[in-house]
């Protein structure tokens, strides 16, 4: 369900129903219909707004993990390049990452067809 939420997301920016940082009246139209028509989940624009800003929380802590820890994304393996033992050492620093652990390929794939 996410990656068709991302999917409808990036659509709806491509068509400029998103004019400055959010979207407007019909963007957000836009967005539920489409989802609704994708999922058969009809959900409000205040739904849809959470579950945005719980991805935005998640795409920080992934960025934060990739840029500012050393470790490298492997584009062939669409997956973090580092050993098991560091992911248990940031796990003890940040229980968040284990959360981002499971979850980076959906933020990689949202994220850079966003920025």
């Amino acid at each position: 369900m996410l990656n068709i939420f991302c999917d409808i997301y990036i659509k709806a920016i491509e068509k400029g129903m998103r004019p400055n940082t959010h979207f407007d009246k019909v963007g957000w139209k836009y967005v539920m219909n489409c989802f609704k028509e994708q999922t058969d989940y009809a959900l409000m624009k205040a739904q849809l707004k959470n579950m945005w800003d719980e991805i935005k929380k998640d795409w920080r802590i992934w960025k934060k993990l990739i840029f500012k820890t050393g470790v490298s994304w492997s584009l062939e393996l669409g997956t973090i390049s580092t050993t098991d033992e560091w992911w248990k050492s940031k796990f003890k620093v940040c229980f968040l990452f284990q959360h981002v652990y499971n979850y980076y390929k959906m933020y990689y794939y949202l994220f850079l067809q966003l920025l």
